[in-house]
């Protein structure tokens, strides 16, 4: 895997902070909500065991359609307007990955790790 996709903002901070989903996110079905499962829960709080100190770590995407299976294009644009963008990081190691998701770590912080990719390029229509 040569990249990792996630969104977030200015610093490196992803939009998952509390209460703040309530100004970008849509209502899903159960059916989405049962497959979108924050990263502790799927992989478990055991995988930082292995993080050393010098490194930071995220959750992101392995690629851009799985980062649109969690961020819709309307949802895309709310947190645009909050400063939040879609970015593509060269991880230093993966510590966990599923078919949603995978946790990684970097050596540099992610605001310093990261290029500004198009989530939701259009047709130039």
């Amino acid at each position: 895997m040569d990249y990792i996709y996630r969104i977030q903002d200015k610093d490196g901070r992803g939009p998952w902070k509390p209460g703040f989903s309530r100004y970008w996110c849509e209502d899903k079905s159960d059916e989405v909500h049962a497959k979108l499962k924050p990263w502790p829960l799927e992989f478990g709080l055991g995988i930082l065991d292995a993080v050393n100190n010098y490194e930071h770590v995220a959750c992101g995407c392995t690629s851009p359609e799985q980062l649109r299976t969690w961020f819709s294009e309307i949802e895309y644009g709310r947190l645009l307007k909050y400063g939040y963008m879609a970015f593509q990081i060269v991880p230093w190691r993966i510590l966990a990955q599923s078919d949603i998701q995978c946790v990684f770590t970097t050596r540099r912080p992610l605001r310093k790790e990261s290029l500004l990719i198009d989530l939701y390029p259009t047709n130039g229509d």
